[in-house]
């Protein structure tokens, strides 16, 4: 069965061309919105197995309704292809929860490539965006803090919830039971400040846990 997808776009020429990029090939059926209305009424009635939204699209979305619409459906996986030039927006939308993040530039392959990893669970940022996460400026008081002290276990575990593992895969890979699992994350979420998958996916690029650790999956 293929996937059932929501295009939340202004651009009626931006909702054609996604819908030839995905045509067929695993694709079973692209719905489509044109504001932020259209879109929690459809979340509210459909379940769909990835949103594909670009807030700053038209007069229909703004950044403010992108964060609003990720914070009341939590559940829901989200993949954002927009401009980038903008750093903070960019980061504010991922530590609000999105799946994915793409730019308009990226090609055909990269956008497929994009919505079938996040649609089996796994998270896709284009190299773009991650230049931007890890250039991202640090403010004075950042700069004076003690940096944040993680177990080798917590570290392992940072990486693999950022790869878009779950706590049973986690716990299948480290050889630990799921409880295990969800006490360490807990206390990792903890320790850095932060409460979601997107932010400590943001810490394990910046601290290049993802690297280190990519031999676990």
């Amino acid at each position: 069965m293929g996937l059932h997808i929501l295009h939340a776009n202004d651009n009626v020429l931006m909702q054609s061309g996604f819908r030839t990029v995905l045509e067929g090939g695993g694709i079973d059926q692209i719905d489509t919105a044109k504001n932020d209305r259209e879109v929690r009424s459809s979340l509210l009635t459909t379940t769909y197995d990835l949103v594909v939204m670009d807030p700053l699209s038209g007069p229909g979305f703004s950044l403010e309704d992108a964060k609003a619409l990720l914070n009341d459906f939590k559940e829901q996986k989200f993949l954002i292809i927009s401009e980038v030039e903008n750093s903070s927006n960019t980061i504010s939308l991922m530590e609000n929860g999105v799946a994915g993040f793409l730019t308009r530039e990226c090609d055909e392959d990269e956008i497929k490539h994009a919505v079938f990893s996040i649609a089996k669970g796994e998270k896709f940022y284009c190299n773009k965006v991650l230049d931007l996460i890890l250039s991202k400026p640090h403010s004075e008081e950042e700069d004076n803090c003690e940096p944040t002290i993680l177990s080798n276990r917590e570290n392992e575990i940072t990486a693999l919830v950022a790869q878009g593992n779950t706590n049973k895969e986690i716990a299948e890979l480290l050889h630990l039971s799921p409880h295990t699992v969800h006490t360490h994350r807990k206390n990792i979420l903890k320790k850095l400040g932060v409460s979601s998958a997107s932010e400590l996916t943001i810490y394990a690029i910046k601290t290049g846990l993802i690297e280190e650790f990519s031999q676990l999956r």
